[in-house]
């Protein structure tokens, strides 16, 4: 009697639950519509207000209303709509997105110059660690990268930035809707050996959880100067007496409780009160911003320890990955100390543009967040900077004063370009 009374509850739990997922997924037209409005009743009260264009979004709800636009369809129309607005804090972010992004090539790559090495990958495939991407499908790198943008979840506003896209692990939904698989359902690359090999395969793909193995590419040397794609760590300090110098490898603008800012910047000045460094070098290459709260907690102690930055050379490395906050870091520190030397490359975010974003704004039948800008900076020392290199008002990032990017053959034997570069630079 019992084990009957437990088949029929779960039977009904089942029918409960099923019941319960074609109630959340039944969205109507007009439902979607509604989300769509108010996603443009934002933008037009943002900051972006001057810009604002409504006929795409009213283009997006007539295909809509005839049938022509299921959530999804609406999800990468909006993305594309916004990506042409060049903010990265404007974006719409899918509340399922683990679940809706979730199956994956089975390889992480990592952005070298121009060329996308493959870092990580499962066992299946850890044979191809360290090949170089150059074709998905019968596209090139660059023209397979134009056709993932539009369905991309990143926002880029520089081109530098676009570079990196393949960093963001490749999901099969956009690869999909970019024409990129297959119809056997699998993805096909074209690699190429660090030997010149050249081979393609067609992967299947994968859905990562914590009992998948990756396999991380093993240089034949370590580099103990960088913590080369982990940002485990929010900053870490790492001297090196043979170069004389301090490298301070600064990750998130969010503060460890564990370590705090104050930590960190002691524990610089300790090492300079050696004599034993005459370069502090300042590496921005993974920070993507964070909070501006941190970032005066740093202004006070840049400015504390101002007499010991000022005996020293001060080098900053960016790339198309730095953002944001990590920006507003950039242009404190060249206010404080217009000595300073950017290495690397042009950042991933505009000189001048829309920071901070609210929060909250839940669209229930999109199932997404609505991510807007609070407020547009303006941030003279690195305008002012952009200007004198462009001779222009062009929408770009902050650009470096010795431009260099990462070597693969420098990395595979411990060593890293840019880190040379400032070695050489200033001695």
């Amino acid at each position: 009697m019992k084990k009957s009374l437990l088949i029929i509850l779960s039977f009904l739990c089942t029918l409960g639950l099923v019941s319960c997922k074609k109630t959340e997924t039944a969205v109507t037209p007009e439902e979607l519509c509604f989300d769509i409005q108010r996603i443009q009743a934002d933008m037009a009260f943002s900051s972006l207000k001057e810009l604002y264009n409504p006929e795409p979004f009213e283009e997006l709800k007539a295909d809509v209303m005839a049938g022509k636009a299921d959530r999804l369809e609406c999800i990468f129309r909006i993305q594309k709509i916004l990506k042409g607005y060049k903010c990265a804090h404007l974006r719409l972010e899918a509340n399922d997105r683990a679940a809706l992004f979730a199956k994956r090539v089975p390889f992480h790559f990592y952005c070298f110059g121009n060329d996308n090495y493959i870092y990580f990958a499962v066992q299946k495939y850890k044979k191809y660690l360290g090949w170089k991407l150059i074709k998905i499908g019968d596209l090139s790198v660059e023209d397979a990268r134009d056709r993932i943008e539009n369905f991309s979840i990143a926002p880029f506003e520089t081109v530098t930035g676009e570079k990196y896209e393949f960093e963001y692990t490749l999901n099969f939904i956009c690869l999909k809707e970019a024409g990129l698989v297959q119809k056997n359902g699998k993805a096909r690359l074209t690699l190429e050996s660090p030997d010149g090999e050249i081979k393609t395969i067609s992967c299947k793909p994968i859905t990562p959880s914590k009992f998948l193995r990756w396999e991380k590419i093993s240089p034949e040397k370590e580099n103990t100067l960088i913590y080369h794609y982990d940002v485990s760590k929010k900053y870490i300090v790492t001297p090196s007496e043979e170069k004389r110098t301090i490298y301070v490898q600064y990750n998130s603008c969010l503060e460890d409780p564990a370590y705090t800012i104050q930590n960190w910047f002691s524990d610089i000045a300790s090492e300079l009160k050696t004599g034993r460094y005459n370069t502090v070098v300042f590496d921005l290459r993974y920070n993507q911003g964070g909070q501006m709260s941190t970032q005066i907690v740093i202004d006070n102690e840049l400015w504390k320890y101002k007499s010991e930055f000022d005996k020293c050379n001060l080098a900053i490395v960016t790339t198309g990955r730095t953002y944001s906050c990590a920006c507003k870091f950039l242009n404190d520190f060249i206010t404080l100390y217009p000595q300073v030397v950017l290495f690397g490359e042009e950042t991933g975010q505009a000189v001048y543009n829309y920071t901070g974003y609210h929060v909250g704004n839940n669209l229930k039948k999109l199932n997404c967040s609505f991510v807007f800008p609070q407020q547009l900076d303006d941030e003279p020392e690195l305008f002012k900077r952009a200007r004198e290199v462009t001779q222009s008002d062009v929408h770009c990032g902050t650009l470096p004063d010795v431009e260099v990017s990462e070597r693969f053959e420098d990395f595979m034997k411990g060593q890293d370009t840019i880190y040379n570069t400032i070695y050489d630079y200033f001695n």
